[in-house]
């Protein structure tokens, strides 16, 4: 992984086990490219404490004071996920509505353009159409899996800062539906039956004393990997994404081999939604949130803050291939093993779609009810 790409391993499972903690005994799943593409646009507008807040709430390293050395290896993760080369679908978009008659900075606004490519559009927030067409730039841009990120415009906000993911792929080696079969899946309400997808033969695999995991590339370039952990009896994927940060994930990804083996892997299809404010705010981040936040570099608008950051995510998994859309919306207002191994995922296990060569983490998420 270069240097000069912005990481997300560290943010990502902070901010996953955080969402993991509020709901521990549901899917979950997040899109931490999503987020902290969406949040690095607001921070263009952040300064002092507030900026300092939302960089060391990203995990990014480096300068507190400025955020234009992140803009450049944002890009560079931009840059490097898209195109052709990943074997797969992989778009991703920003977009960003201000309200008509709030002047806001034009260098921000500029930043905004420039480093993250992202659409700006300037609208009356009190009509009707602008709501319409906030959502539907979210469906346009998920292929249509995720129709809506807002219910109403907040009558306090004057901005909302948007990123989008969608994801396409076929496994590099699929999955014979013939060999599905319907297996006990253990979930926190009990046993139930449900398809297991069934592959023998050489295939990327990891165990530790922690977990035992497969790795699944898509496509011809085998770039896109879904990497799927279970834990070790008696502990949870709640366990096992705290241990992760951006040296241990690594350093994870590292340790996987091919070796013969067979995988029972369930079909799992997971929606999420949730409001990210809490999370963040215990990540670092309440300065944002606050009346008394610095946004100065948007505009002459004291008392300018984050309202609220929602996320929105849709991830499909079969015998074919998978699936996988994410949209995030920031408010900004006033107030190995060489031995033959059988594994079968039959218990919560965490998933995590990841590029391994930019370390970018595309989505991750626990699923205890497949």
């Amino acid at each position: 992984m270069s240097s000069s790409i912005t990481p997300t391993a560290s943010f990502g499972f902070a901010l996953l086990s955080q969402e993991l903690a509020q709901k521990p005994n549901e899917n979950v799943l997040i899109s931490p490219v999503s987020v902290s593409v969406a949040l690095a646009m607001t921070a263009n507008g952040a300064r002092g404490d507030t900026l300092a807040a939302l960089v060391n709430g990203l995990r990014l390293t480096g300068p507190t004071d400025s955020f234009a050395a992140h803009n450049q290896s944002y890009g560079s993760l931009l840059n490097e996920l898209k195109g052709t080369k990943l074997g797969v679908t992989l778009q991703l978009a920003q977009a960003l509505w201000a309200a008509e008659g709030t002047d806001f900075d034009a260098d921000f606004l500029s930043a905004c353009w420039k480093e993250y490519k992202a659409a700006v559009n300037v609208e009356d927030f009190a009509a009707p159409d602008t709501l319409e067409h906030i959502n539907q730039w979210c469906s346009d841009k998920t292929n249509g899996k995720i129709t809506s990120i807002l219910e109403e415009i907040n009558p306090n906000n004057v901005m909302y800062l948007l990123n989008a993911v969608y994801f396409k792929g076929e496994w590099t080696e699929k999955f014979d539906k013939n060999d599905t079969e319907d297996g006990a899946f253990q979930t926190p309400d009990g046993s139930k039956q449900h398809p297991l997808m069934k592959r023998s033969g050489e295939i990327l695999h990891s165990r530790s004393a922690d977990y035992e995991a497969v790795a699944l590339p898509f496509g011809t370039a085998k770039r896109i990997h879904l990497y799927v952990f279970l834990p070790a009896e008696g502990k949870t994927p709640a366990d096992l994404a705290a241990t992760f940060d951006e040296a241990s994930w690594t350093a994870a990804t590292q340790r996987f081999h091919e070796s013969d083996g067979t995988l029972h892997l369930p079909r799992f299809k997971v929606e999420y939604s949730n409001q990210l404010n809490d999370s963040l705010k215990a990540l670092g981040m309440e300065p944002a949130f606050k009346k008394t936040a610095d946004f100065s570099g948007m505009g002459d608008l004291p008392g300018l803050h984050i309202t609220d950051v929602q996320h929105k995510t849709f991830a499909s998994f079969d015998e074919e291939g998978g699936e996988a859309a994410a949209v995030t919306s920031v408010g900004m207002g006033f107030e190995s093993c060489m031995m033959p191994w059988e594994l079968t995922v039959n218990r919560p296990f965490l998933a995590v779609l990841a590029d391994p060569t930019t370390g970018a983490i595309l989505f991750a998420g626990s699923i205890v009810n497949p």
